[in-house]
Formats: structure tokens, C-alpha cells, sequence
């Protein structure tokens, strides 16, 4: 059976983000993984840290990872869902499950508002997008979960590196039973070197889903052309290709990164540039 990765603070904004894995999962017929992981502070001291903090801490975690999976039990009961609690940083945690099973559908992730004030999704969101080697869905606060209907891949017309998230995108779309939209932006920038139309090898590529393709030739902001898009489209999900030198020079990088993402209404989803 396939499984769905997702990863709680216990937070609100991560058990929303639980909540939708779950909806996903059972429409998939997939079970839950869910996945905390947790760190002692390394203080330097004359006084040796007691072993017991790691113990307490985990123990914890235990106990509020069980009273989550005994809420979403009763919550979806024809659901398969487990809790997995792992010493670490939320990426390695998620690596170190991974490497120890079959690749997952999908990793969830909770995604804070611009009002929001959760520290766990906005300080590893962004090193889960460009770390992990699946397929990365951020969920914004109150966002519940529908069939995805409508997926908008926000392409920066390069196709070097793009194999792997392009085979990925195909198989979610084609899971799905989504319509895809290939949205490409070129900017007023002179240094914008996107082109003047959409790349003919992810033409080909994506040709058997009958993909609409647009590309906006212009645009002021690169971020507000993607909402307005994605607003006037009514997408259900936003797909990014971070790349470790490009994507829109500036989409994941500082501030523009939590930009798009933290004022997305609707889920992000990651997919990886292989070289």
C-alpha cells in the first residue's frame, strides 16, 4: 500500500496540515505516516547535560503523538495511520523513515500564514523543499482538502534538470485525474534570460496529459503574476521546481520565498531538480 508522509509540531497549523494528508490519503486509498521530530538545545556548560532530557523530551513527544493518532483514528477510522516520534531535525527525521521504506505519494507539511506565528513550519519549510527527493505539499492554515481538479505548474522554462520532477508531476496529475496548467512568466528585467516561449522538450514531455500551456510575457512581479493566475483559474494546487541557481532568480530565495508561499491560498507543491 502507498503511504503519505506528514510532519506535526502539534501545532494547529500542523495538525491542519494531518488533517489534509489523512482526506488525501483515504481518496487514495494510501495510509498515514505521521512523522515528529524533535532536538535538545546543545547548551555549553561546565555542567554535563543530564541524559534525562532526551528521555523526558521523547517521552513527551510520545504521548502527544499518541493522543494525535488516536484523534485522527476516530477521526478516520477505516484509515491506516501510524506515528513515528525520531531524535533529529524534521529533514534527516524524514530521510532517516525514507531510507528505511518504499518512497512515500506525497510528504504534507503545514505552511504558516502572513499572521500566523508558528516558528516550526516557516523554519524548515523552505529546507524541505530544497532538501527532500520526493514530492513536497505544503498546506496553508485552513485549507481543506477537495479533489484537486486543477494543477498549476509555475515553470521557469528550463528544462535542464527537470526529468525527474517532470516524470513526478505526470504520474500526480495522471493520479488525480487533474487538469494541468504550464504557466511560464518573463519579466521586464532585461537580465530575464526565460525566452519567448514555453521550452518544446517539456512540450513533448507533458503532452500526453494535454497540459494548457501560457506563458505572460512582462510581467511586473513574477509572485503576483502567479496568484492572479492561479486566482482567476481557480487552481487547487501551485507546483514549484526550486532550484539550487534559478527559478525565477529570486522565487525561493530571502524574502520572496515566504512571499509566495505564505500568501498562497492554496497547497504548494515541490518537486526536485536532479543534475
Amino acid at each position: 500500500m502507498s503511504f503519505i508522509i506528514t510532519a506535526t509540531d502539534f501545532s494547529e497549523v500542523a495538525e491542519n496540515a494531518v488533517n489534509y494528508a489523512c482526506r488525501l490519503a483515504i481518496e487514495q486509498n494510501a495510509q498515514v505516516i505521521i512523522i515528529h521530530s524533535f532536538i535538545i538545545p546543545v547548551m555549553f556548560s561546565d555542567i554535563p547535560m543530564p541524559g534525562s532530557l532526551i528521555t523526558d523530551a521523547q517521552n513527551d513527544a510520545e504521548d502527544q503523538m499518541n493522543q494525535l493518532v488516536a484523534n485522527m483514528k476516530q477521526a478516520y477510522p477505516a484509515l491506516a495511520i501510524n506515528g513515528k516520534v525520531i531524535y533529529g531535525d524534521t529533514v534527516d527525521s524524514i530521510e532517516e523513515y525514507t531510507g528505511e521504506n518504499t518512497s512515500p505519494l506525497l510528504i504534507v507539511v503545514g505552511n504558516i500564514g502572513p499572521s500566523e506565528t508558528a516558528t516550526w513550519p516557516d523554519s524548515n519549510l523552505m529546507t524541505i523543499f530544497k532538501k527532500m527527493e520526493y514530492p513536497v505539499l505544503a498546506i496553508p492554515p485552513h485549507c481543506s482538502y477537495k479533489p484537486v481538479q486543477k494543477i498549476c505548474f509555475a515553470f521557469d522554462n528550463k528544462h535542464k534538470g527537470t526529468d525527474t520532477a517532470l516524470r513526478q508531476l505526470k504520474e500526480l496529475a495522471t493520479l488525480f485525474k487533474s487538469e494541468l496548467h504550464v504557466l511560464t512568466i518573463k519579466t521586464a528585467n532585461p537580465k530575464d534570460t526565460t525566452g519567448s516561449g514555453i521550452d518544446e522538450d517539456v512540450k513533448k514531455q507533458l503532452a500526453e496529459l494535454n497540459p494548457g500551456f501560457h506563458f505572460v510575457s512582462d510581467a511586473e512581479n513574477t509572485d503576483l503574476a502567479i496568484q492572479h493566475f492561479n486566482e482567476t483559474n481557480n487552481i487547487d494546487w501551485l507546483v514549484l521546481l526550486p532550484r539550487k541557481h534559478s527559478f525565477f532568480e529570486g522565487l525561493f530565495h530571502k524574502s520572496h520565498t515566504k512571499a509566495i508561499a505564505h500568501h498562497s491560498a492554496i497547497p504548494i507543491l515541490a518537486l526536485h531538480e536532479i543534475i
